[in-house]
C-alpha cells in the first residue's frame, strides 16, 4: 500500500512538472495545481461528500476568504449557490478546507493560515489543511508554525529540497489521503471534528497522531 501511495505522489509531481514546462502565467499554473489536487481529493473522499472551490458563508452573513478546496456533505446539505466547480456553502455543511501551494514558503504559508483562520471563525470544528507540492522549509518547522497558529490541522508536502528529509516526505501523500478518508467516512461525520492539534498521520483504529497546539 505504501508503494501505491508513493506512485500516486510521483504521478502528481510529474503532472506538476508538465504544467510548469508548458505554462508561464503563475495564476494559471496555480489553478492547474489546485485542479490536480482536487482530482485526488475527489477520488479519496466518500460518495456522501463533494469537493469544490468556493466560499463559506454563515447564517449571519459572515464569510470566509476564497477556499481552494471545500469538502462538504452533499448528502445532508444543499449549497447556497452552485455553478460548475464553484460553491457557496454554509459552515455546518463543511467537513474540510484545503489550501494548495506550489512551493510552500514562509510568505505563502502565512497567507494560507490567514485564509484558514477566516474559516475557523465560522466553525472551529472544520478540518483545515495545507498541502504544498514542494518546500525548502524543514517539515518540523512547518508543523511548528501551523501548531502555533492554533488553526491549521494538517500540513503536507509532496517533495522537498532538504535531502535529509526526503525519506519522511515520501509518505506524505499516504498520510494526507488516509486522513481525508477517515474524516469523510460516513460514520465519522460530525463526530470527529478537528481538534486542537496538527494531524500527522492516522494510525490503527482511526487514531490520529499529531502535534498539539501550544497553550
Amino acid at each position: 500500500m505504501q508503494q501505491y501511495y508513493w506512485n500516486v505522489q510521483k504521478k502528481i509531481l510529474v503532472q506538476r512538472d508538465i504544467i510548469r514546462s508548458l505554462l508561464k502565467d503563475p495564476k494559471v499554473i496555480g489553478d492547474y495545481y489546485e485542479a490536480i489536487i482536487m482530482e485526488g481529493v475527489r477520488e479519496s473522499i466518500s460518495q456522501y461528500f463533494s469537493a469544490r472551490r468556493g466560499v463559506i458563508i454563515s447564517a449571519d452573513g459572515q464569510s470566509s476568504r476564497e477556499c481552494d478546496i471545500i469538502v462538504y456533505s452533499a448528502a445532508e446539505y444543499g449549497p447556497l449557490f452552485l455553478s460548475g466547480d464553484i460553491v457557496v456553502i454554509n459552515p455546518e455543511a463543511v467537513r474540510c478546507v484545503i489550501q494548495v501551494k506550489g512551493t510552500l514558503n514562509r510568505e505563502n504559508l502565512n497567507e494560507a493560515i490567514k485564509n484558514l483562520n477566516s474559516v475557523n471563525r465560522l466553525r472551529p470544528g472544520i478540518w483545515k489543511i495545507i498541502i504544498g507540492y514542494n518546500t525548502g522549509l524543514l517539515y518540523n518547522d512547518l508543523i511548528k508554525v501551523c501548531a502555533e497558529s492554533r488553526c491549521v490541522n494538517g500540513v503536507f508536502v509532496l517533495s522537498t529540497t532538504n535531502k535529509h528529509e526526503k525519506e519522511d516526505i515520501d509518505s506524505q501523500m499516504q498520510n494526507f489521503v488516509e486522513l481525508l478518508k477517515m474524516i469523510t467516512a460516513p460514520a465519522m461525520y460530525q463526530t470527529k471534528d478537528a481538534g486542537d492539534y496538527v494531524a500527522l498521520k492516522v494510525s490503527g483504529e482511526g487514531r490520529i497522531q499529531g502535534v498539539p497546539f501550544p497553550d
